[in-house]
């Protein structure tokens, strides 16, 4: 369901943003754009950092909500924060560092550089198949007991977890096709290309090589047992706020294991438009359009996605982690920019409708699409002071209310309540709710209830 209200407003935002839509035809509304984010983030749907700028200029960069809730600590423009999948992004750069200094190829295959990798595999996958997502490796965050692998941060333990989730029998399509699939084993594997081809470790890399080299001080390698200053703390806020599960980040690596701030983030913007970190040519071959597509549509390039439609001059990049959500826009035509930092696992707080809504606001129109708010938050904490019957009335009010386009009411909604009430033994209330998903969504996969 959210797959397909995901595709639908990137669609969406595709069509409005084919007629050159950054192409502003007034300047943005600042104070507009202000009560939009302080309006979601008084909702509970944005609690983070954001920093929008427009011909190269920062025009809005603030913070909402806590960076530690239990201390009161609040989000500010220099909170540090997970960047998850964003990282991928600077380890792209990494990699054509590497190849501007003839140090490796886009066509060498991972058995040329990593010889202990299983050859059936590595003679076989390039380098470039890696960075497009198309070298038909599957994803080590399907198989959830990489979690538990005790981690350490050290090449051996970086052989060692690719060699255990990295290396499949047989790959899911032939390497290099037109074939996709978003597989965080990809960059994982470049992190351990990079320190073979460098005899260092991946973290020192990318601060010597990107964060210092353009005054990134506020961004870095994550490591579990590391202090860090002004660093925001994770949080699960479905459907209940609470410090995000434990995760050893260490396991992310490459492919998710970085952290920075909106300022330090907009340097690397800025950056990418000079030579400081890399000649154009090379920067040109990051956003050069290729051929996998993934299901809306867009390309995969080296570490970010174009947004279709946008005559191949707006790229992004979305990064998902336990307690945090990351959004990085770049327009590539205007030097216009959208980075959002949030530090809990709203799926909302970085979505399509606020990507949108941002947009419109940025050309200084007013914003057409609702953000929609968790109803399985508020039905949680109804719960919590008033009990199951209680939320599903407030439920079954809001569903045909005026309001209802302002919520997220979906099977996957209700079967988040009900699976909150199953961790808490409540196993009648849990019946209530699915009850109400087979009533509601009869078609949903979650829709399991039987009468006894």
């Amino acid at each position: 369901m959210r797959s397909l209200q995901r595709v639908t407003l990137f669609l969406t935002i595709a069509l409005f943003l084919s007629t050159g839509f950054f192409a502003f035809a007034q300047k943005p509304n600042v104070a507009k754009i202000d009560t939009f984010f302080t309006r979601v983030a008084q909702r509970g749907i944005f609690q983070g950092s954001v920093l929008l700028s427009v011909n190269n200029m920062p025009i809005y960069q603030k913070g909402f909500g806590y960076a530690n809730i239990e201390h009161k600590v609040k989000n500010t423009v220099s909170t540090k924060f997970r960047l998850a999948s964003l990282s991928k992004t600077i380890t792209a750069i990494a990699i054509m560092q590497l190849v501007q200094e003839e140090k490796l190829n886009v066509t060498d295959r991972i058995s040329d550089i990593l010889d202990w990798y299983p050859k059936a595999i590595g003679n076989f996958v390039s380098i470039q198949d890696l960075m497009l997502m198309n070298s038909g490796i599957p994803s080590y965050t399907n198989n959830y007991d990489f979690v538990s692998f005790t981690s350490r941060s050290n090449s051996q333990f970086t052989r060692e977890f690719i060699l255990r989730y990295c290396t499949p029998a047989t790959l899911m399509f032939q390497p290099g096709s037109d074939q996709f699939n978003y597989s965080n084993s990809n960059y994982y594997i470049l992190g351990a290309i990079i320190e073979q081809v460098t005899g260092k470790p991946y973290a020192d890399v990318v601060n010597e090589n990107i964060f210092k080299r353009i005054g990134m001080t506020n961004s870095g390698y994550y490591y579990n047992t590391g202090l860090y200053d002004n660093f925001a703390t994770g949080y699960s806020v479905e459907p209940v706020t609470q410090v995000a599960a434990y995760y050893d980040q260490t396991s992310a690596y490459s492919t998710g294991g970085l952290y920075s701030t909106v300022e330090d983030l907009f340097k690397l913007d800025q950056a990418l438009y000079s030579e400081k970190l890399l000649q154009k040519k090379y920067i040109d071959e990051i956003y050069k359009d290729r051929f996998p597509k993934d299901l809306t549509g867009n390309s995969w390039l080296y570490g970010w996605q174009y947004v279709p439609n946008t005559q191949k001059t707006m790229v992004y990049k979305t990064g998902i982690l336990w307690g945090s959500r990351t959004l990085f826009l770049r327009d590539l035509a205007n030097h216009n920019s959208i980075i959002l930092l949030n530090n809990t696992d709203n799926g909302n707080s970085t979505g399509f409708a606020l990507l949108a809504n941002l947009l419109y606001l940025l050309k200084g129109s007013e914003p057409p699409l609702p953000v929609k708010q968790d109803i399985c938050i508020l039905m949680a904490d109804i719960i919590n002071t008033k009990g199951v019957d209680i939320a599903i009335e407030k439920y079954k009010e809001i569903k045909v209310s005026t309001s209802a386009a302002d919520w997220e009411i979906t099977d996957a909604e209700l079967y988040t309540i009900g699976k909150f009430l199953l961790d808490r033994n409540d196993q009648a209330g849990a019946s209530k709710i699915f009850k109400l998903i087979a009533s509601d969504f009869p078609a949903s996969i979650y829709a399991t209830y039987q009468e006894k």
